[in-house]
C-alpha cells in the first residue's frame, strides 16, 4: 500500500511539474492574445574583424583569446538556441539585446542560424561606446508593428568620462492595434567599484526616466516596458529614486513598476556574482501596462529570468549554478552569456 502510494505520489508530483514547465517556459496556445518579449545581454557578440574606431582588439583571432569565425558561428548558434527555448512554441515577438559589436553580428543571427526563416527585422544604432558594444532590438513585423525608433545618449559626469551606451527607443503597435513603446538599456557598469560608479547609473536613469515622462506626456495611458541590464539591483538609487520604479507589489499607483522586484532567494535572478542570484536584468512597466488601461496589460507573475539547464553550470568555489559563459577568464568555454535572459508576457485586451 505505501509503495502505490509512493507511486501516485510522484505521479502527481511529475504532472504538476509539466504544468509548471509549460506555463513557465510556453505561450498560450492562443497566441493571438498575447506577445512575448525578452532582453538578453549576450556578453560580447563580437565579430572576428578589426573594424576601424573600435577597440575591439580582444576579440580577433590573433588576440590572447583567439576569437574567430568559428567561435563567433558557435556563439550566434547558442543565441539563436536560446531566443527559441524562451519562446518555447513560438519565437518571442520582441527581442531586446546588449552586448552586440554592431549591425553585422545581427545580420549573421538571423540570417546564418536557425532563426534564418523567423521573419525578425533589426532595429540597431552605434552607440559611442569605446569597446563597440550597443543595445539592440529584433521584431516580427507580424506582431509588432513598427512605427518609430531613437537612440538616446547618456552624458557621462566629468569631462574625461568614457561615453557609455546609448538607450534605444521603439514604438510600435501591437496586432490589437494598440501602442507598446520598448526601451532597451544598458547602463554602465560596476566595474571600478558600485560607490565610484553610481553616478554614471544615475545619469542613464536620468535619461529614461525623461525618455518615460516624454512618451507619458505626449500619449495619456501609454504602454511602455523598460527592459535591459541595468548593472543595479532594484532597491539601488538609480532605479528606485532616479527613475522611481516601484517595488512593491501592493502599490496601486505610480509611473513604472519593476515586474521583477518581488522575486528574491532561491537563486532567483538574471546574474550571480559569488554564489549569489539578484536581477541586473530587469522588466519594468508603466502604470497603464500595469493596469491594463490602453489595450494591453502584463501581471508580476508574467515577467522572469529564463532558467534552463543548458544555461548554467556549477561554480565549484561557492557549490553554486551560475551563467554558462562563453569564457572563463581567458579560457574558451564555449558557454552561453554571464547572464540569463529575462522575458514578459503582454496580454492583448480585446477591441
Amino acid at each position: 500500500m505505501k509503495a502505490t502510494k509512493r507511486n501516485l505520489s510522484a505521479i502527481a508530483l511529475l504532472a504538476l511539474s509539466l504544468v509548471f514547465t509549460s506555463w513557465y517556459f510556453l505561450p498560450s496556445k492562443k497566441k493571438e492574445k498575447y506577445i512575448r518579449v525578452m532582453f538578453y545581454n549576450v556578453e560580447n557578440l563580437y565579430d572576428a574583424s578589426d573594424d576601424e574606431g573600435i577597440d575591439d582588439a580582444e576579440f580577433l583571432p590573433k588576440s590572447e583569446l583567439q576569437w574567430n569565425d568559428e567561435r563567433l558561428q558557435t556563439k550566434l548558434n547558442h543565441v539563436a538556441q536560446v531566443i527559441q527555448a524562451v519562446g518555447g512554441e513560438n519565437l518571442p515577438d520582441v527581442v531586446g539585446f546588449a552586448e552586440v559589436e554592431n549591425r553585422r553580428v545581427l545580420d549573421l543571427l538571423i540570417q546564418n542560424t536557425a532563426l534564418k526563416k523567423s521573419g525578425y527585422f533589426v532595429v540597431h544604432y552605434d552607440s559611442p561606446d569605446k569597446r563597440g558594444i550597443d543595445v539592440a532590438m529584433l521584431y516580427k513585423k507580424d506582431r509588432f508593428t513598427f512605427l518609430k525608433s531613437a537612440s538616446y545618449p547618456v552624458p557621462m559626469p566629468g569631462d574625461s568620462a568614457r561615453p557609455t551606451r546609448d538607450i534605444l527607443y521603439v514604438k510600435g503597435m501591437l496586432p490589437n492595434k494598440s501602442n507598446l513603446h520598448v526601451v532597451i538599456n544598458h547602463w554602465p557598469s560596476r566595474s571600478g567599484g558600485t560607490a565610484e560608479t553610481e553616478p554614471k547609473r544615475i545619469a542613464a536613469a536620468q535619461v529614461a526616466k525623461r525618455l518615460c515622462d516624454s512618451i507619458q506626456a505626449n500619449e495619456q495611458n501609454a504602454n511602455i516596458l523598460l527592459l535591459g541590464d541595468f548593472n543595479d539591483y532594484p532597491t539601488n538609487k538609480s532605479m528606485r529614486e532616479i527613475l522611481q520604479a516601484e517595488i512593491d507589489t501592493t502599490i496601486q499607483s505610480g509611473n513604472l513598476f519593476n515586474l521583477v522586484a518581488w522575486q528574491k532567494g532561491d537563486n532567483r535572478g538574471s546574474h550571480c556574482y559569488k554564489g549569489d542570484w539578484a536581477y541586473l536584468d530587469q522588466v519594468i512597466a508603466s502604470e497603464a501596462l500595469v493596469k491594463g488601461s490602453s489595450g494591453a496589460k502584463t501581471y508580476y507573475n508574467r515577467a522572469m529570468a529564463f532558467r534552463a539547464d543548458f544555461l548554467l553550470t556549477k561554480n565549484e568555489k561557492y557549490g553554486t549554478m551560475e551563467p554558462f559563459r562563453t569564457y572563463g577568464g581567458k579560457n574558451y568555454l564555449g558557454g552561453y552569456s554571464d547572464h540569463l535572459p529575462v522575458f514578459v508576457d503582454v496580454i492583448l485586451k480585446e477591441e
